[in-house]
Parts: structure tokens; C-alpha cells; sequence
């Protein structure tokens, strides 16, 4: 298969790659992403054929409309269309994305996915303020400073900064972005 063609979604790929389109105009445009890529490339696919490639943040420039694409550390911060002289639309996850079966289990329980995305909220919040002094005095060692900490217990420590990684890859997961608690 050419490198210039969309390879299709395989179960896989959910544990790294990010795909989202949209419908404009006579084209369907996909957006692809590699998580774990240093160099943070977007991908943009017209028609399954590649475009465009930038690095994150992208602006790709599709005639009457605008395509952005920004990357976050878990997920993306935002992934849209944008026609000139109208309300930006969201480009939607791709069938088979990790991103599309989250949303598909908020459709199917939307009780339990309200739960599971205060608790992230939550958790996220707090190993933010517990763990931030941690960091800090692991980096303070370097310079000879340090500043107090929560004193938890090694294991509550690291509970908490599992919890905060799983945390916030639900809020990727969703399409949802803080810069305060994302970044």
C-alpha cells in the first residue's frame, strides 16, 4: 500500500493513533495523528489520498474553510473545521478509534460516563496538587532546594500519578481540554 493512502483503522491502533473527519464540501478530510511521535505530525487525507503534513499545531488551508489541529499531552486540544465566516464544527473520531468507543460508551451509559469523567476530573485535580511538589523537589535536588510535601506514602504517591495518567487519558479520550489540567 502506497505511504500516500489512508491505511485503514486495525484494533491496534487504538493504543496510538488518532484519526478524525468531516464531511466538506464534495471531500471527506481526515485528520491523522500519532501519539506517541516526538515530533507531533498531523496528517490531513482528502478523499483517503495524504495531502498535507504538519507538525502540531497544524492549520491546514482547505479553500473556503480551515482546518486546525492541535495535539495535547494526552489527546488532542482540538480537532476542527472551521468555513469562513461560520461557527467552527468539530471533526468527530473515526469508527474503531479509542476516542469514537469512549463516546460510544457515553451514548450506551450516560450515567456511568458522567461518573467516570467527574472521578477523572477529580483526580486529576488533586494528583495535580499533591503530586506538583513531588516533581518540583525531584527536580530541586539538582539545585540543592526543595519544598514540602503532602508526606503520602510511597504507594499512595504513585497510585495517585496511575490515577492521574488513566485520568487523563479518559479527558483525551472524550476530546476534552484544560490547559490547567491537561498540559
Amino acid at each position: 500500500m502506497e505511504q500516500n493512502v489512508l491505511r485503514p483503522s486495525k484494533f491496534s491502533d487504538i493504543f496510538w493513533r488518532g484519526l478524525y473527519g468531516v464531511d466538506y464540501g464534495d471531500a471527506r478530510y481526515v485528520v491523522e495523528v500519532d501519539f506517541f511521535d516526538i515530533k507531533e505530525k498531523v496528517r490531513l487525507y482528502r478523499d483517503d489520498r495524504l495531502v498535507a503534513e504538519e507538525s502540531s499545531p497544524a492549520s491546514f488551508d482547505i479553500g473556503d474553510a480551515t482546518i486546525e489541529v492541535a495535539m495535547a499531552l494526552y489527546g488532542m486540544k482540538t480537532a476542527r473545521l472551521i468555513p469562513h465566516g461560520q461557527r467552527p464544527r468539530p471533526l468527530a473520531p473515526l469508527p474503531g478509534t479509542a476516542e469514537d468507543r469512549r463516546l460510544s460508551f457515553g451514548r450506551e451509559h450516560p450515567v456511568a460516563s458522567m461518573l467516570l469523567a467527574a472521578a477523572a476530573w477529580i483526580v486529576l485535580a488533586v494528583a495535580l496538587v499533591t503530586q506538583i511538589p513531588n516533581l518540583l523537589n525531584s527536580i530541586g535536588h539538582l539545585t540543592g532546594w526543595s519544598m514540602p510535601t503532602f508526606g503520602f506514602p510511597e504507594w499512595l504517591n504513585a497510585f495517585l500519578g496511575i490515577a492521574g495518567i488513566l485520568a487523563g487519558l479518559d479527558r483525551g479520550l472524550r476530546m476534552k481540554h484544560n490547559p490547567l489540567l491537561d498540559d
